[in-house]
């Protein structure tokens, strides 16, 4: 496997050091110090999915009823919906 350190570009002394959260391999350049991701995965489950899971959630299935019809784990499910509900506006509440 070689690399070349986006920083400096030396190709030399590259080594491996661990992993990300997202399972890609993280390198360090011995010459700079520097640790950097050659190439990043991408998310394990595309927004369409999370869009879907959302929608579904609406029209009244349970968490449990979308993780098995999206192959997800039902935390999953209830991340994304609360996700979601947190990026919507806050209605703003009408004194009376």
């Amino acid at each position: 496997m070689t690399s070349t350190c986006p920083y400096c570009q030396d190709t030399t002394r590259q080594v491996r050091c661990g992993k990300n959260d997202s399972g890609s391999q993280r390198m360090l350049c011995r010459k700079c110090q520097r640790r950097y991701t050659p190439e990043p995965v991408e998310p394990r489950h595309p927004a369409s999915v999370h869009i879907q899971a959302v929608r579904m959630y609406m029209e009244g299935s349970s968490f449990r009823a979308i993780g098995r019809q999206l192959s997800v784990h039902p935390q999953t499910v209830i991340n994304w919906v609360n996700a979601y509900a947190r990026s919507l506006p806050r209605r703003a509440l009408a004194r009376r």
